[in-house]
């Protein structure tokens, strides 16, 4: 019998967590489909969805449905805040119903599954452009058909780094298909 199981975790009751541990709120849903993919991708809880690269990165119309499926219930509420002339971005928020679900979630977390989510830590004060930013550098290939990949590149304190052969580097890693973690993980086995 394997004593390391998955953990894994119901993408409703992922999302409520999700919304518990950042307060409440979430800006945007693109945030949200990256911090779960983050979940996903780097870490040992497993979530019952299927990813694919879109726009914006990776994309589930899964956590797009769950999302609409709180609101219905009136868990969520959704605002829309305009940041420019012509775009605007949805702020998501828990209702006091959803709050007390999702408190009941998190408090009812098992150690090992609270301690795979302390990897969203490092993005609590960051806004979707950071978190786009690293999920693009660790994991290129959830990039391939996105329309910002470039503009992010640019202005990105992770990406702007990469410059001459180190650019190369990077450039060769994500034409082989690989994520930028697989061939940092390889090259430290012995």
């Amino acid at each position: 019998m394997d004593l390391m199981e998955d953990k894994k975790i119901n993408l409703g009751d992922l999302i409520f967590i999700l919304f518990y541990k950042y307060g409440g709120k979430i800006k945007g849903s693109t945030k949200l489909q990256k911090l779960i993919d983050i979940i996903r991708l780097d870490t040992d809880l497993k979530v019952n969805i299927e990813y694919s690269p879109y726009k914006y990165g990776n994309f589930s119309q899964q956590v797009n449905d769950t999302v609409q499926v709180f609101l219905d219930n009136q868990w969520l509420i959704k605002e829309e805040f305009m940041y420019q002339k012509d775009k605007k971005i949805n702020i998501f928020r828990l209702s006091s119903k959803g709050k007390k679900i999702a408190k009941v979630l998190y408090d009812n977390l098992l150690t090992g599954e609270l301690k795979s989510l302390n990897i969203l830590d490092k993005f609590i004060n960051k806004n979707q452009e950071r978190i786009i930013a690293y999920s693009y550098f660790w994991y290129p290939k959830t990039a391939i058909k996105s329309r910002i990949r470039e503009e992010i590149f640019k202005r990105s304190p992770i990406l702007s780094n990469l410059e001459g052969d180190l650019e190369q580097e990077y450039n060769s890693i994500i034409n082989s298909g690989k994520s930028v973690k697989e061939v940092i993980q390889e090259s430290w086995k012995c």
